[in-house]
């Protein structure tokens, strides 16, 4: 198993090499020049040159990109273009507000949504199943800044029990917009629980169990859930990283300031130094969550333990 962990440690490393030369081909090749969105309007030719060696925009593709690979590999993400703040610390300010985002928007979704795909997979095809799906359709249906906007209005405005928008509230902050992206990933993950637990809830070991005596309710918690988890905790590690790399829609309502936010800022700025470091601090976060999540497997399933040993 530690053979195994370190060996895709090591494999972030070609990953994060990649993903800071796509990002700086991307920003190559996308219109207009950052140096004017920090240049004054009265400029002269000579001045734009000089602006453009300092922000490190001089020489070319390659160039430019293995001295920003030299400046990584120490801990350096460069400096913001338009804040001229260090890019891992402004990053490293905005991660606290993102994981404590995905963190209770994965709660949400989960406390939801297992419960429903357990019930409408016990009683399949009867009102309950039906009803868990109809909620999980309309789930799935509502997009994001609809729900957010619906929820302000009705919580925020009507009731005001919850703050519109921003971190200005704790815990109370957080509520609105971890519903409005968890409403959405707890009617995915619904119908996986569903589908994963109608693929072994008939199973011949379950059979068996029951015809031993065990209660319906320990059978289901018991062993059913407990051989479905794979398909969910797979689900479960797709959508956290999906919340991880910024949930944009759902930030840009409720004015949290998360990491995605930072990014869709610094990319109509063409804030390439903030851009590029972003990202790939949230492809290694990714990274690590994946293999948390392959670790997990190996606890949940034994057989595959033993190929991880191997």
């Amino acid at each position: 198993m530690h053979r195994y962990i370190l060996k895709r440690l090591l494999m972030l490393i070609p990953v994060l090499l990649c993903v800071a030369f796509v990002i700086f081909a991307i920003m190559n090749v996308a219109d207009g020049d950052p140096v004017y969105s920090v240049a004054s309007a009265d400029a002269t030719p000579e001045e734009l040159d000089a602006l453009r060696k300092e922000m490190g925009l001089d020489g070319s593709l390659l160039t430019r990109y293995f001295r920003y690979i030299g400046k990584m590999l120490k801990g350096d993400l460069g400096t913001s273009y338009v804040s001229k703040r260090d890019v891992m610390k402004t990053y490293m300010e905005r991660l606290p507000n993102t994981l404590k985002l995905a963190s209770l928007t994965m709660l949400i979704a989960v406390g939801m949504s297992i419960p429903l795909g357990i019930i409408a997979a016990v009683h399949q095809n009867s009102l309950k199943d039906t009803a868990s799906m109809v909620l999980a359709l309309l789930g799935l249906s509502m997009p994001n800044f609809w729900l957010g906007l619906l929820l302000i209005i009705v919580f925020s405005l009507g009731l005001g029990w919850f703050p519109s928008g921003g971190y200005t509230a704790g815990l109370k902050s957080l509520v609105l917009p971890a519903f409005t992206i968890g409403a959405g990933l707890a009617a995915l993950m619904t119908r996986t629980t569903r589908a994963s637990m109608l693929d072994v809830i008939r199973q011949d070991y379950l059979l068996m169990a029951r015809a031993k005596g065990v209660s319906e309710r320990k059978v289901i918690r018991k062993h059913a859930l407990k051989n479905a988890l794979i398909p969910i905790i797979t689900v479960f590690g797709v959508q956290f990283s999906n919340v991880l790399g910024g949930s944009v829609l759902a930030e840009t309502v409720f004015s949290w300031p998360g990491v995605g936010r930072l990014v869709v800022d610094a990319i109509d700025q063409r804030d390439i130094p903030t851009v590029t470091g972003a990202l790939v601090m949230t492809t290694m976060l990714v990274s690590i969550v994946n293999l948390v999540v392959d670790i997990i497997y190996a606890y949940v399933d034994p057989r595959i333990k033993a190929q991880y040993t191997k």
